[in-house]
Order: C-alpha cells, then structure tokens, then sequence
C-alpha cells in the first residue's frame, strides 16, 4: 500500500498546483483529478481492500459496523 501512498501525495501536490490557477480553469483539471482518485479507488484500490481489510489505509473508519445503543 505504499505505492497508494507515494500516489496520494502526488494527487496532493497536484491539488495544490491545480488550485493555483485562476478560478475558471480549475473546474476541468478538479474534474479529471477527481475522475482519477475515483478509479485509482474503485478499480485498484478497493479490489485489495475487500480481500485484506488489513491494508485499508483508511482502517475501520469506512467499514460498516454494528450500532451501538
């Protein structure tokens, strides 16, 4: 999961670049980025995560979990 992290922080960086440009040219490029968080999430990520819920970087925050009373 390394590999996820070294990638979040190149989105990270790319976020902040993106939002340095004047404000109606960042929609599109927010867009696209936003576009490739979701499958670097859905089509990478998550597969690994469903089968080892132990390399979930997120950990339990997003697992579902009986409510407590």
């Amino acid at each position: 999961m390394d590999a996820y992290k070294r990638v979040g922080e190149a989105i990270n960086e790319a976020d902040n670049i993106i939002r340095t440009l004047p404000e109606d040219e960042q929609s599109e490029h927010l867009r696209g980025l936003g576009d490739m968080m979701g499958h670097l999430w859905f089509k990478l990520q998550l597969p690994v995560v469903r089968e080892h819920r132990d390399l979930d970087p997120d950990g339990d925050r997003f697992q579902r979990a009986p409510k407590q009373n």
